[in-house]
């Protein structure tokens, strides 16, 4: 019996038809516009966690549908007319909302899930990195959804106006928008909301680093949270007295009350690094961090080529290894006199196809990185660039000039620089080299100036 009045349910309910809009709006977003969730580690199709942390981001867009399609869902008493009949019925009125409250926050949930499953299962068959760190993002997708559509139906059944549904779930895409914003570092609105309460939507920020994952605290916050805002949506629905109605609020206030101060109070403690993900997989002296072992074939060969081409200085490096953790947009590559670092983040450097390239580029800098952040491009960054060219040239024994979209001007100043190299005596050159080494590991000096000895 109770099975039949749910499938009765399904069918005369908003729920197919919200969760073939909140399929479309996701798939028709994942698919059809290019970005991070495009691009190698941190696709959405790549690696579980990161599947996991779209489908949460996709609640920008996904939470407003459900919250607006429960609205239009709980009014149905109310466009019927049969709004003060049901109030004289014996059953009680939970269980009736019960079934509806089902029928919607069941059918979204499923929606929701084979979204994910979706980029799960294409990870699975990318040979991408599995840990269960996905579960509770996914866990809080899950009760974000539940929550949405419960507290709809709550609303819609307390304003059965018109303008309800399309009023709550415009306020709700703008706050999810305003939350998404203030929690993102270096936003423009980066602390015009506290971050704790940015946390209070169920949407995830932009993912930028796959080592991350989140925090147990702020896991654990959400689901209070989130568990109280679905409380006071049901309870909205099925009881039927103006004092009912008035405490229903109750469990969303305690459990507002409750999980702020547990959620994290900054983006630092809001993410944890994942030591799954961060465990070192080696190919003799070339490593790379698990989440990114695809990355080792490529990467072992040219490493070790680069070991042996940098082994003729003294002090040379021993090892080479990839970053475990995404830079910060200020922040200086890491650097030490026994590695060889490499960003398989920075697309520079996944796009290198070919074993000679990516050798080019390990062996720059006399194997040392840039000494610049993403927001130091300067005239200092343009000597450094051609003293990395010059310094990868000389090692590789092939003088090329700049790659990239580089204008005549700049490629043939460049050009100049590394005749004058070349014209120095053998030993004057190495000299020079390991000089520039020197001032690569301490970012000291002009490398540009170290190799031309001042003569520019």
């Amino acid at each position: 019996m109770n099975t039949r009045i749910l499938r009765i349910e399904l069918r005369r309910s908003i729920a197919p038809w919200a969760t073939l809009a909140i399929l479309v709006v996701a798939f028709g977003f994942l698919y059809s516009f290019s970005g991070p969730w495009t691009r190698s580690p941190i696709a959405w199709n790549e690696h579980w966690v990161p599947a996991a942390e779209w489908s949460r981001f996709l609640l920008v867009f996904l939470w407003p549908i459900a919250i607006g399609a429960g609205v239009i869902q709980g009014m149905r008493d109310s466009r019927s007319g049969t709004a003060e009949l049901m109030t004289t019925l014996p059953r009680p009125g939970w269980q009736r909302a019960a079934k509806l409250a089902g029928a919607l926050g069941g059918l979204l949930v499923l929606g929701y899930l084979l979204i994910f499953a979706v980029g799960a299962v294409q990870a699975i068959f990318n040979g991408g990195f599995f840990t269960f760190g996905w579960l509770p993002i996914v866990v809080v997708g899950v009760l974000g959804m539940l929550a949405g559509a419960w507290i709809g139906l709550g609303i819609g059944r307390l304003l059965p106006h018109p303008l309800t549904a399309p009023a709550v779930a415009v306020a709700a895409f703008a706050a999810a928008i305003l939350f998404q914003l203030a929690a993102g570092e270096g936003s423009l609105l980066s602390g015009f909301v506290p971050f704790r309460v940015s946390l209070l939507s169920p949407a995830m920020d932009v993912v930028d680093d796959p080592f991350n994952t989140t925090a147990g605290r702020m896991d654990l916050g959400q689901v209070i949270w989130l568990a109280g805002l679905a409380a006071t949506g049901f309870l909205l629905l099925a009881v039927r007295s103006k004092r009912a109605k008035a405490l229903a609020v109750v469990p969303a206030l305690v459990a507002v009350g409750i999980a702020l101060p547990v959620l994290p109070g900054t983006t630092a403690e809001g993410k944890v690094i994942d030591p799954h993900a961060t465990a070192m997989i080696c190919d003799g002296p070339v490593c790379v961090p698990r989440m990114l072992e695809s990355e080792l074939p490529r990467l072992a060969g040219p490493g070790k080529e680069a070991l042996r081409l940098l082994g003729t200085l003294p002090d040379a490096p021993v090892k080479v290894a990839a970053q475990d953790r995404r830079l910060g947009y200020d922040e200086v590559p890491p650097r030490a006199a026994d590695t060889v670092y490499v960003d398989l983040l920075d697309w520079s450097v996944r796009s290198l196809l070919v074993p000679e390239d990516v050798t080019r580029a390990l062996v720059a800098g006399a194997g040392t990185p840039t000494c610049y952040s993403a927001r130091g491009v300067d005239k200092s960054f343009m000597d450094e660039l051609t003293a990395r060219s010059i310094t990868s040239n000389w090692f590789l024994g092939e003088w090329k000039t700049l790659s990239g979209y580089w204008s005549d001007e700049v490629k043939n100043e460049v050009v100049q620089k590394q005749e004058t190299f070349r014209a120095l005596p053998a030993d004057v050159q190495r000299e020079r080299i390991i000089a520039v080494r020197q001032a690569g590991l301490a970012c000291r000096g002009n490398q540009l100036d170290i190799l031309l000895g001042g003569a520019r």
